[in-house]
């Protein structure tokens, strides 16, 4: 008898003890509330076997406790049912045929599924991922591309680094580490020193051995063009290490949706562009006015509500609508918008999930004008913060270590430092629990004079090499006794969070 769909509706799907006991366990620990939602998940789990793998209806016996055909497959019962006889390589099943295959692939995928979770060891984020890979799709989307399975963290154990490419401390003799994702510790780092001080070289041996130990992808900003490789292979070579994209806005815009939201509605609306804003305010000599605030508020948001994806030139333009609807002559936060819209800076092709997950080398060299390359960190920091807000706590492992997820370098941070970026500052404070990882290479102590009292607070290594630093911001990040001027070449102070006092420690010798 051929089976019609009004047959297969009517009828109920039973499976085995096995399966059934499988699939209510895991449907507990993924706190669904019905046993079709886990029993769906196993059949096609099954179905994704690679080349139809075959399976026999006839190996499944004991059926019991039958899910009706409505609930099991839902308003897509017709796709289901061509999937199951596409993958049987036959359409001439009867009642009983149809339901003992039903039967078999979830009794199979049962199996797999509940061992896929095993596997990710039960954290959700990494089981998504893992079933996203296996069925060929793109979690990613409009908005911000942020989905739970952007909570995939890429080491599974305490990454210790040590402190230069010799790292010894010079009162001991013993290896000198900085443990960046440890217990009650934090995964942020400053670096500084005066020029040819080797600041950037410390950095990166760092870099280099956290490379060795977790595949944490990067973003990089190279105001000095030597992080990565050179036409004539001179350069650090982050490029390389990180299998990272390099970018030089504007002769090549940075690929990211930099403006997306999270949703349209009108707080989220409000609240993108209050944080548009305060990042365009804080280019140079930008400061704004009451006026020119409120003005770049309201033309942002109708940017961001008109425009899908929106992009800088968008809001250029809203911005000079409103300055001719309120009568307000043309300003310096209008010439600025329009010195940022001069060039291509960013191209909306990676919602923010997509981009993050990989590394990149944004290069800005001095001959960038300086409107450019202050948009463009402002706003990519931006996005990294609200990236890794919107994601899970990062996963623990089993000796307390925090996951890691997005690494951050800003060489010579001094061009943002003293601005008051909110998105730097909530990246130091609060990216930690995400598995976010800030490292600052810059001149002196005193570059952090700008910021909030607290900022250096939040960071689990500061370490300075000889500079002209007043005395008094040096003893305020590294304690008394600290006296750079002394150091000789390689040597820096290094304080991590914990001790009770900087060590001196060999970074490298020539």
């Amino acid at each position: 008898m051929v089976l019609s769909l009004l047959d297969i509706a009517q009828q109920s799907f039973p499976t085995t003890a096995e399966a059934d006991d499988r699939c209510e366990r895991l449907r507990r620990d993924l706190n669904f509330k019905y046993r079709y939602s886990t029993a769906r998940l196993a059949i096609a789990r099954s179905l994704a076997l690679p080349d139809r793998s075959p399976i026999n209806p006839e190996d499944v016996d004991g059926l019991f406790r039958p899910i009706p055909a409505q609930q099991l497959f839902g308003d897509d019962l017709a796709a289901w049912v061509a999937l199951l006889l596409q993958n049987a390589g036959r359409g001439d099943l009867n009642r009983d045929g149809l339901r003992r295959l039903v039967a078999a692939h979830w009794h199979r995928g049962a199996g797999l599924v509940a061992q896929d979770w095993e596997d990710c060891d039960r954290d959700l984020a990494r089981f998504v991922e893992h079933l996203a890979q296996i069925g060929g799709l793109s979690l990613s989307g409009r908005g911000d591309g942020t989905t739970r399975a952007d909570a995939e963290t890429f080491s599974a154990k305490a990454v210790a680094v040590p402190i230069g490419e010799l790292a010894r401390d010079m009162a001991t003799g013993e290896p000198c580490f900085w443990e960046l994702n440890g217990p009650g510790g934090s995964p942020h780092g400053a670096v500084m020193g005066g020029v040819g001080s080797g600041k950037t070289r410390t950095a990166v041996a760092m870099l280099r051995s956290l490379r060795e130990q977790a595949a944490v992808p990067l973003i990089a900003f190279d105001f000095k063009g030597d992080l990565g490789t050179d036409p004539e292979g001179k350069g650090y070579g982050l490029d390389r290490l990180f299998d990272a994209t390099v970018v030089e806005p504007p002769r090549a815009a940075v690929p990211l949706d930099v403006l997306a939201l999270e949703s349209r509605d009108p707080i989220a609306v409000a609240e993108a562009a209050s944080r548009f804003r305060e990042a365009f305010a804080r280019l140079k000599g930008n400061k704004l006015g009451d006026r020119q605030r409120d003005a770049v508020h309201e033309a942002a948001g109708r940017a961001l509500r008109a425009n899908d994806p929106c992009e800088l030139h968008h809001v250029r333009d809203e911005l000079v609508n409103v300055y001719a609807e309120r009568e307000m002559k043309e300003d310096g936060a209008v010439s600025t918008m329009n010195e940022v819209c001069r060039f291509s800076l960013f191209q909306p092709t990676y919602a923010a999930g997509d981009f993050f997950r990989q590394s990149w080398i944004v290069r800005l060299p001095p001959n960038v004008v300086e409107e450019s390359r202050s948009i463009v960190v402002n706003l990519i920091l931006d996005a990294l913060d609200r990236y890794l807000n919107s994601l899970s706590d990062a996963a623990v492992a089993s000796d307390g270590s925090r996951g890691l997820r997005v690494l951050c370098l800003v060489d010579e941070a001094h061009r943002i430092l003293g601005t008051r970026l909110p998105a730097l500052s909530n990246l130091a404070r609060m990216s930690r629990s995400k598995g976010g990882a800030v490292l600052l290479v810059s001149q002196s102590p005193d570059d952090f004079v700008g910021e909030d009292d607290d900022f250096l607070s939040e960071m689990g290594l500061v370490a300075a090499f000889s500079t002209n630093a007043p005395p008094k911001a040096t003893a305020r990040i590294l304690g008394r006794g600290a006296n750079l001027a002394t150091l000789q070449t390689g040597q820096c102070y290094a304080k991590r969070r914990g001790d009770q006092a900087a060590k001196k420690v060999q970074a490298w010798l020539k």
